[in-house]
């Protein structure tokens, strides 16, 4: 009786000490919106040093947007005949490389009347809707941030992803999405110092 008891709390303490590694390695929940780090596995790759506000999308997989790119284009060059798009501050950022010749927006407040918007946590909204990127350029600029293109993965493809040590994961906030400045992004969330 004796060994058996002694077997249970070795085998309980062993238990417990592998639940907890396994715990810390489990995958983050991809049911919400989540921060991509890349890890060093992508250096040398598009994707070397890049955060991304990844998405679920209610049919499986996800889709999101590369936060820490600026592509160094203003807006009024891709629209030179939408007067309001000269009021943009911020240049577009590189989303992604699925739809090149789209632009989304992301934004804090979503516009009125928008019929394709999605909200991936609360206070952030991905405007897809042509029209209404249009009304937030005509009515407030620089409320937004716009990107060309976007990432998306089909199901199980960034699960796969994460689990092959591509992606850290962080919890997803709108101040991370939407930083004020995206230079050194990347380094202060995956803790390189430059």
């Amino acid at each position: 009786m004796k060994r058996f008891v002694r077997w249970l709390l070795r085998f309980g303490a062993v238990f417990v000490l592998f639940t907890g590694l396994a715990g810390t390695a489990c995958a983050a929940d991809l049911s919400r919106a989540v921060i991509l780090v890349a890890s060093e596995r992508l250096a040398g790759s598009p994707f070397e040093q890049t955060v991304v506000l990844a998405t679920p999308l209610p049919q499986g997989g996800h889709f999101g947007f590369v936060v820490n790119r600026p592509s160094g284009v203003k807006l009024e060059i891709l629209f030179p005949e939408q007067a309001a798009a000269h009021n943009v501050v911020d240049p577009v950022y590189v989303g992604g490389p699925m739809f090149p010749r789209s632009i989304f927006a992301l934004t804090r407040k979503a516009p009125d009347d928008a019929r394709n918007v999605l909200s991936p946590m609360p206070g952030l909204f991905v405007v897809i809707d042509g029209d209404a990127v249009d009304r937030i350029i005509e009515t407030t600029p620089n409320d937004a941030r716009y990107f060309i293109g976007l990432m998306v993965w089909a199901p199980g493809e960034l699960e796969g992803e994460i689990d092959m040590g591509a992606w850290d994961t962080r919890p997803a906030d709108v101040d991370t999405a939407l930083p004020s400045s995206s230079p050194g992004l990347w380094q202060s969330l995956s803790g390189i110092m430059i």
